[in-house]
């Protein structure tokens, strides 16, 4: 399977859920009435599949395809879950994106193995010496 497809087999297997969990005819489906998460589950799907479409070369979109292949997925969770699990998924998203934006500056701030190792060859030096 292809990495672009992953996003649409997730998300059709949460539809899958949905549909099993709450049936396509019955008062209480989801998407029965417009909600703001169907709303945006619909934009998101939208600038997915324009993305997935559209020349891969450039950054914009690869960062438009999966952070829309994310919000879509991360809506139709909405759906699926209880109102209480919302507020997980929601700090786990915004967790794993704060990680993300700030993985290159937590890189850059920690020494890293080699730095210590040289920094204790140096010290065993300068004891040797004195």
């Amino acid at each position: 399977m292809k990495k672009h497809k992953a996003y649409a087999v997730l998300m059709a297997l949460e539809l899958a859920s949905i549909e099993i969990k709450y049936g396509i005819s019955s008062n209480t489906n989801p998407f029965q009435q417009l909600s703001p998460t169907t709303l945006l589950f619909v934009v998101a799907i939208f600038c997915h599949a324009l993305a997935a479409i559209a020349d891969t070369r450039f950054a914009t979109t690869l960062i438009t395809f999966h952070v829309s292949g994310v919000v879509g997925c991360e809506t139709l969770l909405w759906v699926f879950l209880d109102e209480f699990l919302r507020y997980y998924i929601i700090n786990a998203l915004l967790l794993l994106v704060a990680l993300f934006c700030f993985f290159n500056y937590l890189r850059c701030d920690t020494p890293s193995d080699v730095d210590q190792v040289s920094n204790m060859e140096s010290l065993e030096t300068q004891m040797s010496h004195s």
